[in-house]
């Protein structure tokens, strides 16, 4: 009884936090959807509530603007990086006050042209729109540097 309890609990709080399997080379997956709390977005979630568009790029995906795409990951607040190689970078991002980890994920979509983006929160239920202001912010950056365009959204009826 003690041991389902806290693996129920050890779910509640960690829910799924990276992509996997990911394979060790190449980008032939896709980015885990969000877990059933509010403490996730992906570019891959079909549920408004964690969906979040992709990163349209100006130009096709090359060595040159990759490493830019990583450059300007680092500069998000707390970034560390965990896996990187073309296509795919995985990272975990740290609060300023208490240190809690969120995993950030981009993984170049097939296209070449856009980036699928996974931002969760390693423990708690909610994050108070934390994730989604993260890979916000991640787009900003590659608009400001002319890697991301800004993409009009469709106008709705």
């Amino acid at each position: 009884m003690y041991r389902s309890v806290l693996l129920a609990l050890t779910v509640i709080l960690t829910g799924c936090v990276s992509t996997y399997p990911i394979p060790e080379q190449g980008v032939d997956f896709t980015l885990d959807r969000c877990t059933p709390f509010l403490n996730c977005v992906s570019s891959e979630s079909v549920v408004f509530l964690y969906k979040i568009d992709s990163i349209a790029l100006v130009e096709k995906l090359t060595p040159a603007n990759w490493q830019k795409i990583q450059d300007a990951a680092l500069t998000i607040q707390g970034a560390t990086l965990k896996e990187t190689r073309f296509g795919y970078l995985d990272m975990v991002c740290k609060s300023s006050v208490i240190g809690f980890p969120d995993y950030f994920e981009v993984l170049v979509e097939p296209d070449q042209r856009s980036l699928a983006v996974r931002s969760q929160s390693l423990l708690g239920l909610y994050d108070m729109g934390v994730n989604r202001n993260r890979v916000e912010t991640f787009r900003k950056i590659l608009q400001k540097q002319g890697i991301a365009k800004v993409v009009k959204a469709a106008a709705s009826l």
